[in-house]
């Protein structure tokens, strides 16, 4: 099946599923570090601050461990907030081309139901290409039950196009990882070479008819009350996704998950949001005395911004010719927020 048709047959549930009367939202993080890898932390503590900051629901993804959600859940679990199994895969590759002599290829497994082990010697796999390391991992996180999220792909300038082009479709894909360090906006070097932000790279992707979800999330290590106000840490609460399901369950969540139905932030909240092939339709959250101005962006094939509107709601009539079409809300201080795109077939 070709890529096109598989986004085709992908864009009904995903349409659907959007247009469909779930009424409810749910924000969640699916990255997140304990003292069980490389966080400053114990589980509870992150449990307690997502649920006590009005999150949702919480993936802890350790690297290279299961964290059992059970015993969270039992004692910070409530109607509004559970946790969820998750994991971090930390692959690298061999490239003596790069600076570092290898490439990060970092994936999470999102309710994966065993560990899933990196390739190679202590997770550096030589003889291997990237991609061939995201096929094998995607199939392993696949066979384990989970969703598989690629992470952060600039990080130490390490993913191209050719390493992702061939993700299977309702892979996720961060664009908006809001650690200190991955170069999200990308840039050029001293001899010209472009890496394209992780925005631009997923249009890429979309362009080729990659059926990839976007995704923002914390990837938080710092959760010490202490460092509260060094930005220079990765706290907590400054990316997440919100999630559209029926009700608040592992099962409903890795379900909306999975078939694309959630928007990714920044500290943009989108009320109401209608996707379909004819239009797409939403509608903006300020809460009283706020006064910041927003400005939606309509954006299609190759990244082409294909509309501008401005105020708490925003639309646009789709002509069947754009390849796709996205939304992307800009606020007056800087944040974003990002629906997944609509198909519109070969």
């Amino acid at each position: 099946m070709s890529p096109f048709r598989t986004a085709a047959a992908l864009l009904v549930l995903i349409t659907t599923a959007a247009s469909a009367q779930s009424t409810h939202w749910y924000r969640g993080n699916t990255h997140t570090h304990s003292l069980n890898s490389d966080g400053d932390s114990p589980p509870d503590s992150l449990a307690r601050w997502y649920r006590d900051h009005g999150y949702s629901f919480l993936f802890i993804t350790d690297h290279e461990t299961l964290t059992d959600p059970a015993p969270l859940n039992a004692r910070f679990g409530t109607p509004n907030f559970l946790v969820i199994r998750g994991e971090e895969i930390t692959q690298r590759v061999a490239d003596p081309r790069h600076a570092d002599g290898k490439r990060q290829a970092h994936i999470n497994g999102l309710g994966v139901s065993s560990v899933v082990l990196p390739q190679g010697e202590k997770g550096l796999a030589s003889g291997i290409t990237m991609a061939e390391g995201y096929t094998k991992n995607v199939a392993a996180i696949r066979a384990a039950g989970g969703i598989p999220q690629v992470n952060h792909p600039n990080y130490r300038w390490s993913v191209r196009l050719s390493d992702v082009v061939n993700l299977p479709d309702s892979t996720l894909f961060e664009i908006a990882n809001a650690h200190t360090l991955v170069n999200n906006p990308g840039s050029a070097d001293a001899d010209g070479r472009v890496v394209p932000s992780t925005e631009a790279l997923w249009d890429s992707l979309l362009t080729r008819g990659k059926v990839l979800f976007a995704v923002g999330d914390d990837d938080a290590h710092s959760f010490k009350p202490s460092d509260a106000d060094d930005y220079e840490l990765t706290r907590p609460g400054r990316s997440w996704i919100v999630v559209r399901a029926d009700v608040l369950t592992a099962p409903a969540i890795l379900g909306a998950i999975r078939r694309g139905d959630f928007y990714a932030s920044t500290g943009v909240t989108i009320s109401d949001l209608s996707m379909t092939k004819k239009e797409i339709r939403l509608t903006l959250d300020r809460p009283k005395g706020d006064d910041r101005l927003f400005v939606t962006s309509f954006i299609g094939r190759g990244g082409v911004i294909l509309s501008t509107v401005r105020g708490l709601t925003a639309s646009y009539a789709i002509k069947g010719n754009e390849g796709y079409v996205r939304a992307r809300v800009t606020d007056s201080n800087g944040r974003h927020a990002w629906t997944q795109a609509v198909f519109l077939g070969e």
